[in-house]
């Protein structure tokens, strides 16, 4: 039986998957010209989302009833397109393994600073498995039921620090930055955005795919909405050097909160709703990834690879949280990095388009054999 999802869910997964990308390290402050005009370089990039994720969308249109892996492996032929399907799917481990890094880290320097990693991961690897391996439906259900109260919370968070705000900070605007500075930070934050994988691993599981273009529309303007808000109230109440000298900005931000008697828990209900958005997009990704590896490999059940995949991302994550730390890496991506989301994101989809017209009488001529 085939997992069925709605649109309203998918939407939650992507938003709350984008956000937890921000809430944490924050390397959106490290580019551009990494000033007072992070606020414009965000709005350009709603551009280049758009303009990035074309190739992706226009294949998974055309092959609604695919995958990624799927229409790779159907446009490049079995030998090229396994090989390719393959990089993707280590493509999504290293995702996941980022985040899984990034949990460790913030978790044991920032709130259980005596707990030793290792007790973390196992943690983490533990509550990963069990709910990746419940399958498509429940991680949808659950974004769905922690979506709105995430997104609330952290709208309660911002308001709850006006009192540090000083927009005078973001000022003067255009002063630091030129046209080219702006339109690179934004094409550099449009390429670490990666959750079009999420919708493109998942359409043969929506329940309407004619909301294909919904999803994106929905899903980019209300998370980029919340990261805009969340990078203006950071940079006015710290300062933008302060700002870009922190490991995590937005809990910084979090602890300077004057909170009333009601509130008196805030950066405990901060660690709850952080918890919620980084396991998401963490068990999200080990998902996809786990399922690319059983298509590849052309298995009927997907949990042994779910398995497989957890494991070794608690084992990479161990040795780099307490042998080889790379948190200044994360937080500032350098050239190479963006190359490589590039190519998967931009490169390898162009040129299956490319090909896909080549050979698209063929492909028409298999559809109406099938019919």
């Amino acid at each position: 039986m085939i997992e069925k999802i709605s649109t309203r869910q998918i939407i939650f997964v992507i938003i709350i998957s984008r956000v937890a990308t921000v809430l944490t390290v924050m390397p959106i402050i490290h580019m551009g010209s990494a000033n007072q005009d992070i606020w414009v370089m965000i709005l350009v990039s709603s551009f280049y989302t758009i303009l990035s994720i074309i190739p992706i969308l226009f294949l998974s249109a055309k092959f609604s009833n695919l995958t990624i892996i799927g229409y790779i492996e159907k446009i490049f032929g079995k030998v090229i397109g396994k090989i390719i399907g393959i990089f993707y799917g280590i493509f999504f481990i290293r995702t996941s393994i980022l985040f899984f890094y990034i949990a460790t880290q913030m978790i044991r320097t920032a709130f259980m600073t005596e707990l030793a990693p290792i007790i973390i991961i196992l943690i983490l690897m533990i509550v990963c498995i069990y709910i990746t391996s419940k399958g498509l439906e429940v991680i949808a259900r659950t974004a769905e039921l922690f979506g709105p109260i995430i997104i609330i919370s952290l709208i309660i968070f911002m308001l709850l620090g006006y009192n540090n705000i000083d927009f005078s900070v973001l000022l003067p605007i255009y002063r630091d930055s030129g046209f080219l500075d702006i339109n690179l930070g934004a094409i550099q934050m449009t390429l670490i955005f990666t959750d079009i994988y999420i919708l493109a691993m998942n359409i043969p599981q929506l329940q309407n795919k004619k909301d294909l273009y919904k999803i994106i529309i929905k899903a980019t303007a209300y998370s980029l909405s919340l990261i805009l808000m969340m990078i203006v109230v950071t940079q006015t109440s710290l300062g933008i050097e302060q700002t870009r000298h922190s490991n995590y900005p937005f809990l910084t931000y979090v602890r300077m909160v004057r909170t009333y008697s009601v509130f008196e828990r805030i950066e405990s209900a901060f660690l709850v709703i952080w918890t919620l958005s980084i396991m998401i997009r963490i068990i999200t990704y080990l998902y996809i990834s786990s399922y690319a590896f059983k298509e590849i490999f052309k298995k009927k059940e997907v949990n042994i690879f779910v398995y497989i995949i957890t494991i070794i991302s608690a084992v990479i994550t161990y040795y780099l949280a307490d042998i080889n730390p790379m948190i200044e890496e994360i937080a500032g991506p350098k050239l190479l990095e963006y190359i490589y989301y590039f190519v998967f994101k931009i490169g390898i989809p162009t040129i299956a388009i490319i090909v896909y017209f080549f050979r698209r009488s063929s492909f028409e001529k298999q559809e109406r054999l099938g019919n």
